[in-house]
């Protein structure tokens, strides 16, 4: 199993995850090299919030262990394309 691989499975796996909350199933893993800086998966129905979907709660997990919102040198791995907000947020980190 290639490294890609590997996070993406782990990507897929948050995604059932949040499936069986009855959530979009939907997973995000924020990797810096080789290390797993952040997962996310959607939780707007557990949370009642339209902002919380997996890359947002990726994105935001990372800015808080890096300490910075430039996630410089990161790769985001999610379960489907990123809906414009999500895409934003992306960039912009």
């Amino acid at each position: 199993m290639t490294r890609d691989e590997m996070f993406m499975r782990q990507a897929l796996e948050i995604a059932r995850q949040s499936a069986a909350e009855g959530e979009v199933p939907v997973g995000a893993v924020v990797v810096k090299g080789e290390n797993v800086i952040a997962c996310g998966r959607n939780r707007r129905e557990t949370k009642k919030n339209a902002l919380c979907h997996a890359e947002i709660e990726a994105i935001n997990g990372a800015c808080s262990t890096l300490g910075g919102w430039r996630l410089w040198q990161c790769e985001l791995f999610v379960t489907l394309e990123p809906c414009p907000m999500c895409a934003g947020a992306v960039i912009n980190a």
